[in-house]
This record gives C-alpha cells, structure tokens and sequence, in this order.
C-alpha cells in the first residue's frame, strides 16, 4: 500500500457515519404528518369553522310539520358540516311516526338536504295504528281522525294477508257500487267484513274470495226476497247462505 492510499484510508476512518440519521428524519416526517393530519381534522370538526348554514327539506306533508322535522335535525346539524353524523340524522328522522322513508346528504360548501317521504295510510289497523300500501303498521304520537279510511283487523304478521283480501273484495264489490267499510280476520283466521252499507257479511275461512264473488251474484234476489232492511248475511254454508232481516215494526207504519 502506498503512502496515500493509506492517508485516504485513514481519512476514511476519521469521517463521522450518518447512516442513522435517515430513519430519524422518515420517523420525524411521519410524525409531523401525522400531527398536521390530526390538527386538519380537529379544524374540519370545529362546528364555528363550518357551520351549516341552511338546511333544506324536501316533500309533501298533510301529517308532518316541517319545524317538527327542523327541531329533530337541529342538534344533529349544530356539530357542523364536516362534525354532523348523516347516519344519525338519517336515523332519528326515520323514527317519527309518519317518516316512511328519508334521505340525508350533505351539499358543499355549509347545506344539509334532506328528502322525506310521509307515510299514506290506507287503512286503519287495529285501534291505534294504521296500515300503508306495503302493509307497514305505523301509530303515530296523536290520535288522527280519518273517516274515510277503511278499518282493519287481524293477527300479528297477517297485516299483508288482510291488505291483500281487501284489495281483491273492492274488485268483487264494484257492480254493487259498495266497497269495504272493515274487514276482520280473528284468530282462527275467519273472515268478517262489513260493506259501506252497513251490511255485515260473515265470509267464513275456507274460499273467501269464491264466496263474495257468490254473494255478489245473489245479492239482487236477497234484497227482492222480503221486506225489511238486510242487516248480516252469512255465507258459511256450503249450499246456500242465511240472511238477517231488521223487523218492520207494522204498529209504527199504520200510525205514521
């Protein structure tokens, strides 16, 4: 070895390593990352540095108010654009009586839009509650009064069975001009309906359908049979029906 290769070796030697240096420097990078990522999103939840300003609701309502919507999203809402939980608003309005169906999205830069779809009762179910068109019971807070509506009855899960029964008797009924007033199926699945008439017609369990079709055909004869306002028919019998008569007081007519 000559005299200087052995300087530059020595110098070699002498000179101080930093091999170390650089997985400190990617651990502080990581680090400073990390933190400017943590104060970004401490600022994005800052409800007073993105607040929403404006809340827009959309659908038709006859049931529903919109402040009572209002005042179940303004707590949800005060955590600000980026700090509100949709999911949760989405939720606490889809729990209100006449809430069928809802939707929640944000809209840059400071709006929350919610679309809400109110239920259409079709019926009347049990004593407190009320059917829609896809057989969902819902009872809302408040007693409401609707008299137009038919009133059913039925055990737990039937709900769809009776709506479907309904739907098939409005048919049947249509040449007699009358429709459904309340249909009942009890416990051992019997079936009752009482017509807009008044009439009640005792339908019985087995071929409901096949037997008001048979009423249908003979209610003309059954109101030419006798006097007396027709108040039950009983269709469970297999060759024939009986029907209930309102007596005619004969004493009160000759007296006027």
């Amino acid at each position: 070895m000559t005299a200087k290769q052995a300087q530059a070796q020595r110098k070699r030697q002498l000179k101080p390593s930093f091999h170390w240096l650089k997985p400190v420097l990617a651990l502080a990078t990581m680090a400073g990352s990390v933190i400017g990522l943590t104060m970004m999103l401490d600022w994005m939840q800052d409800p007073y540095q993105w607040p929403v300003q404006t809340v827009n609701i959309e659908g038709e309502f006859r049931h529903l108010q919109r402040s009572q919507l209002q005042n179940a999203v303004a707590p949800l809402a005060g955590a600000g654009f980026f700090g509100m939980n949709v999911s949760a608003i989405q939720e606490q309005l889809q729990n209100l009586p006449w809430v069928e169906q809802v939707s929640v999205r944000r809209v840059w830069p400071d709006q929350l839009s919610i679309a809400v779809r109110e239920q259409q009762p079709v019926a009347y179910w049990g004593e407190k509650g009320f059917l829609n068109p896809g057989a969902q019971v819902f009872e809302p807070e408040q007693a409401v009064d609707l008299p137009a509506l038919p009133r059913f009855e039925g055990p737990d899960g039937y709900e769809q069975r009776v709506l479907l029964m309904y739907r098939q008797l409005q048919g049947i009924l249509k040449p007699l001009q009358l429709s459904v007033g309340s249909l009942r199926l009890d416990a051992r699945r019997t079936w009752r309906v009482q017509l807009s008439n008044d009439l009640t017609v005792e339908i019985g369990r087995s071929n409901p359908v096949d037997r008001i079709a048979r009423f249908v055909r003979v209610y003309p004869a059954i109101l030419a049979a006798g006097s007396g306002q027709v108040m039950s028919v009983d269709l469970r019998y297999s060759n024939g029906f009986a029907v209930r008569r309102q007596q005619v007081d004969t004493t009160a007519e000759s007296t006027g």
